[in-house]
């Protein structure tokens, strides 16, 4: 576990120490049961660069902060300098600033990863965590860029010429300066805000480079015929409309001649009589939704590849970003998805960040992420069902082999229908076998569990800042931590009692 944890150390009079919340002990307590190796392993050993700050007192000042919902770097760092439980933790006036903390939160994805295991051990041992059941859920979280800088893949190629062009000039004038300059005054001289042009010149150029590649990739993706073309998008709504109106149809006339036949009886039942199928208004609806998916797909198919693709775009400031459909209030967000799996217990058990536009992409590396957490923290239950809603029903997800044990039960259609054995039974195979699981008793009395397992944590986790405050590489990071800080909290109020006053 690598050197002593120094928190806490000197004494502390009563009256200050009842200013602090008495939750923030537990928390050291617990820190102090983690692997931090893998922070320490991330320094040089012979100090050169400075004396990092404790990595266990890193540690408990970003879960503490995440779980009072304080996720900026900012904020972090002046809750450092403001809070009594913070400063009861330091006792010292260095504490850590915003960039140290942004540091610490996105530099060491490994170490993060490390930490979170050893959660999910601690978790484990106090039985908090049940395999036999889990659910997995997406939801899109912001990134720190600007919605507007996305654009398409041929303004990124005149970007990236006008920047180079830029860069060029610039060198130009630092070589002319250079020349024309005493090299031991050249910084003194003015030369400094050149050279850090120069260096901001370079980061752009970087970024609208990563930008361009992966614009080209989007591009030979659709090329190869990528599951976004129209024609499948439209193929599979006409066959979606065509089954549940040919449902909706049969349900319809089963309670005309129900109806009916009661009358013929003499027991005629109260209340109106039940409208035929042709005047019944959803059906109506749904057959205008048919027409309508008829038409498009028509359209579709009279267009050339490149009239029915739309422009591939990348964003400027963080090109693995993209825009997706936002929740509540925000329509559209630039962001990513972020996946989890939980048990029971609300504990998760894994989490994934994935830039698709679309939730099945990471329903598989969510599951072989979940098996490789539960076995690096010697959790040896048997996985029993995996719960998924109707967003990551896509043929990969049903036809591939899962890379855990385990039953998949994935909606395949409306899930209010689908727990209640009204769904209609879709057309492909593969679509059949799922709804024929879900059926069952059995599967839809578990199916009915997997929103209140769920649904929650994401209430919980982002309640009030659905975005996150890295970039790059670093949005790995903060997402392990974000996941840390959460099971910290499950664990902490599971298993520790309220002390009364």
């Amino acid at each position: 576990m690598g050197r002593p944890f120094r928190g806490v150390q000197e004494p502390v009079p009563e009256r200050v120490q009842a200013w602090a919340d008495p939750a923030i002990l537990d928390l050291v307590a617990l820190v102090e049961r983690l692997d931090v190796t893998g922070f320490e392993s991330d320094f040089r050993a012979d100090g050169v660069g400075g004396l990092p700050y404790d990595p266990r007192l890193m540690l408990v000042t970003v879960l503490w902060c995440y779980a009072q919902q304080i996720r900026s770097p900012q904020a972090i760092a002046r809750t450092c300098r403001e809070q009594v439980s913070l400063r009861l933790v330091w006792q010292r006036d260095r504490v850590p600033t915003a960039s140290t903390v942004r540091r610490f939160i996105g530099g060491h994805r490994d170490a993060w990863q490390q930490v979170s295991v050893s959660l999910l051990a601690v978790c484990g041992q106090a039985g908090l965590v049940d395999v036999s059941l889990t659910a997995t859920d997406s939801t899109p979280v912001a990134v720190p860029a600007a919605i507007s800088k996305t654009v398409s893949a041929a303004r990124i190629g005149v970007r990236i010429d006008e920047t180079e062009q830029e860069l060029a000039r610039l060198r130009q004038h630092l070589s002319a300066a250079a020349e024309d300059t005493d090299l031991t005054g050249f910084i003194e001289d003015g030369c400094g805000p050149l050279i850090r042009a120069e260096q901001l010149l370079l980061v752009r150029l970087d970024r609208l480079r990563k930008a361009a590649a992966l614009a080209a990739a989007r591009t030979a993706e659709r090329h190869d015929g990528d599951t976004r073309d129209s024609v499948r998008i439209w193929q599979d709504r006409v066959g979606k409309h065509t089954t549940d109106l040919a449902a909706m149809t049969d349900r319809q006339n089963q309670k005309v001649a129900v109806y009916q036949a009661n009358v013929a009886a003499g027991r005629k039942p109260r209340g109106p009589a039940p409208r035929t199928a042709g005047q019944h208004p959803h059906i109506r609806a749904k057959q205008a939704a048919l027409h309508q998916a008829q038409t498009r797909l028509a359209a579709a198919r009279a267009a050339g590849p490149s009239a029915r693709a739309s422009p591939v775009q990348a964003n400027l400031t963080d090109p693995t970003a993209r825009i997706l459909k936002g929740k509540n209030l925000t329509r559209w967000v630039l962001g990513r998805l972020f996946t989890l799996t939980v048990v029971a217990s609300q504990i998760i058990l894994a989490g994934v960040l994935s830039s698709a536009g679309n939730d099945y992409p990471g329903l598989l590396p969510n599951l072989a992420a979940t098996a490789g957490n539960c076995r690096h923290a010697g959790i040896a239950g048997t996985f029993g069902h995996h719960l998924a809603d109707s967003g990551f029903a896509s043929p990969e997800a049903l036809s591939t082999p899962t890379p855990i044990d385990g039953t998949l039960l994935i909606c395949v259609t409306n899930e209010h229908d689908q727990t209640r054995g009204r769904a209609a039974i879709p057309n492909p195979e593969h679509r059949r076998q799922m709804a024929a699981l879900l059926t069952t008793p059995e599967g839809q009395d578990l199916y009915r569990r997997r929103a209140a397992m769920v649904e929650p944590v994401f209430a919980h986790l982002l309640r009030l800042d659905r975005r996150l405050h890295t970039r790059g590489d670093a949005q790995y990071s903060e997402t392990i931590a974000i996941i840390t800080a959460y099971n910290a909290s499950k664990y902490l109020r599971a298993t520790v009692k309220p002390q009364k006053h």
